[in-house]
């Protein structure tokens, strides 16, 4: 016999806490469903960035808009049933200001339409406005230099100068709206610097632009780097003789075995504190001592160009004469075939002459007993050379294993490149 008793759905109704539990439920549900799509409807507002119908300026007045109107927004109140309500984004309304109207430069007041642009059911009940003001004009760019403007003159101690100012960009590119541009008397580069200097300081500047009445103008934009800056240049004043650097000397010689006579003892100059402190005198160049002749040398210097200084002697060349009569001296034949020639080419390199006539210099009657197999003569063709006859090579010729003695002057050779 079975006695499973069967399940019967209409018993669970004779138990009052069922019944309890599934009216409770039923009243949540009824609750929920009217508290979302029925019953008084809710209002929100929102913050709605403006979008500009540009599109709507006739092309023919060439106007654009200027100003930041990309944080200019309407509040925007809406209405709807609350569960629609909290779904609402900015994204959803389109705050649009007409410039159907624009059609002269200058400020123009512009209405805002507003319309819904989503399925969401919602509707719109007002706005904190309906124009805006914008301003409109033809666009304008001008190239003006740049004008340092100092909180403060600066000063320097006695046995210092200051340098003209240097400014990261000489020039700057203003441009905007042609009414404001045509406004621009100069743009000044501002900046705040100490009274008191002793070496050259570099400040930070703030770029702005000026009317002719001393006003800032605000509503253009000027291309300028990040950091633009203005350095001071502070140079320390200093007397010191003057003096050339020789190169290629041979050894075994030393400048004091030698006249060396400038046109001028000394110079007033203005430099770095940094350099002329380590100065004791001025280099005025360099003289290859390989390319002397025993004889007078003369040689002449542009007293403007010495690097790491200023001359502030009114000079403008500078004579040096290098006096090599003293030195003893031989002539020796170089044949062809002594010379090494160093072909970097794709052709052949035939030499034009058989011998080259050297002459030796040295402090001693030992240049008498130097020969041809002491000397080092070499040319180099490069890799770009061209074929063709009689062209002329720089011939280098060195004394090898001969302590002061060297091949005054400078030597040529002419030599045919032949495929």
């Amino acid at each position: 016999m079975n006695n499973k008793k069967k399940f019967s759905p209409g018993k669970l109704l004779d138990n009052n806490k069922v019944v309890l539990l599934i009216s409770l439920i039923l009243a949540f549900a009824i609750w929920l469903g009217y508290s979302m799509y029925g019953g008084e409807q809710q209002e929100r507002t929102l913050d709605v960035p403006i979008q500009m119908d540009s599109m709507t300026v006739p092309t023919q007045f060439n106007l654009q808009q200027f100003g930041d109107y990309s944080n200019s927004a309407v509040t925007v109140t809406i209405v709807g049933k609350k569960a629609v309500i909290g779904t609402v984004k900015t994204e959803d309304i389109r705050v649009t200001a007409s410039t159907l109207d624009v059609n002269t430069a200058g400020k123009h007041t512009l209405p805002l339409s507003v319309s819904i642009e989503s399925t969401k059911d919602f509707q719109i009940v007002s706005t904190n406005t309906l124009s805006v003001e914008v301003y409109f004009d033809t666009y304008k760019e001008v190239t003006v230099e740049v004008t340092p403007e100092l909180s403060t003159e600066p000063k320097v101690p006695t046995g210092y100068e200051l340098g003209n100012y240097i400014l990261s960009e000489d020039k700057l590119l203003a441009h905007g709206p042609s009414t404001e541009v045509s406004k621009i008397d100069k743009i000044v580069a501002r900046a705040d610097i100490d009274e008191n200097l002793t070496k050259t300081q570099t400040y930070a500047a703030q770029i702005v632009a000026i009317d002719q009445y001393g006003n800032e103008i605000q509503n253009i934009t000027i291309d300028e780097s990040d950091d633009f800056t203005i350095t001071i240049p502070v140079f320390k004043l200093a007397s010191m003789p003057v003096s050339v650097e020789f190169t290629n000397m041979p050894d075994g010689v030393t400048q004091d075995q030698f006249s060396v006579k400038y046109s001028v003892s000394s110079l007033n100059i203005a430099g770095e504190a940094a350099t002329i402190d380590k100065m004791d005198s001025v280099s005025i160049g360099t003289i290859d001592f390989s390319q002397l002749s025993n004889s007078a040398n003369t040689f002449s210097f542009d007293a403007s160009s010495i690097p790491g200084i200023k001359v502030r002697s009114k000079i403008s060349t500078i004579e040096v004469n290098v006096d090599l009569s003293s030195f003893k001296s031989k002539k020796i034949t170089l044949p062809a075939s002594a010379i090494e020639i160093v072909n970097e080419s794709a052709f052949k390199v035939n030499l034009n002459e058989e011998t080259v006539q050297v002459t030796l210099a040295g402090l001693t009657d030992a240049v008498d007993s130097v020969k041809v197999s002491d000397l080092s003569a070499t040319i180099k063709v490069d890799e770009d050379a061209k074929v063709g006859e009689n062209q002329t090579f720089d011939l280098s010729i060195k004394v090898t294993n001969r302590s002061g003695i060297w091949a005054a002057g400078q030597y040529k050779i002419h030599a045919e490149i032949t495929q």
